[in-house]
């Protein structure tokens, strides 16, 4: 794949992958296995800092916030790619199912892909999740 159509490709991925989002965790999980190398990193900024997850680690713990909140994505505002780095920011709305409490986190994410041969495609390697909101 050239440089301008890889990037083309990230785009593409993350723009499919992001309508998908609103559909629960499920279609979430199946977008994972498009998304994401098998031994891809995902690093998430929590309150006590940032947390290094395997993918397993990252579906196990999405899984669990799945159960505890309903989780609307927003607007996706920005998209920047670079080589084979993007940086995405977007809001999400996120209800507490026992409360009922809804809160909107704004989110930044960097991400690096790597450029498979196609059907595969652009996936990613590593990413950096951060929000004005983080996770406890």
């Amino acid at each position: 794949m050239s440089h301008r159509s890889f990037q083309e490709a990230i785009r593409d991925r993350l723009q499919s992958g992001f309508a998908e989002w609103n559909s629960g965790y499920d279609a979430w999980l199946e977008w994972c296995e498009t998304l994401y190398e098998p031994d891809a990193i995902y690093n998430i900024g929590m309150k006590d800092g940032l947390k290094r997850l395997t993918l397993q680690e990252y579906k196990d713990m999405m899984g669990q916030f799945f159960q505890a909140f309903d989780i609307e994505l927003g607007e996706f505002y920005n998209m920047l790619v670079q080589d084979d780095w993007c940086a995405i920011r977007y809001n999400v709305f996120i209800t507490n199912k026992q409360t009922g409490e809804k809160i909107e986190q704004m989110s930044m994410e960097f991400v690096q892909f790597k450029d498979n041969p196609e059907p595969i495609g652009a996936r990613v390697i590593e990413g950096f999740a951060l929000s004005d909101m983080p996770l406890s």
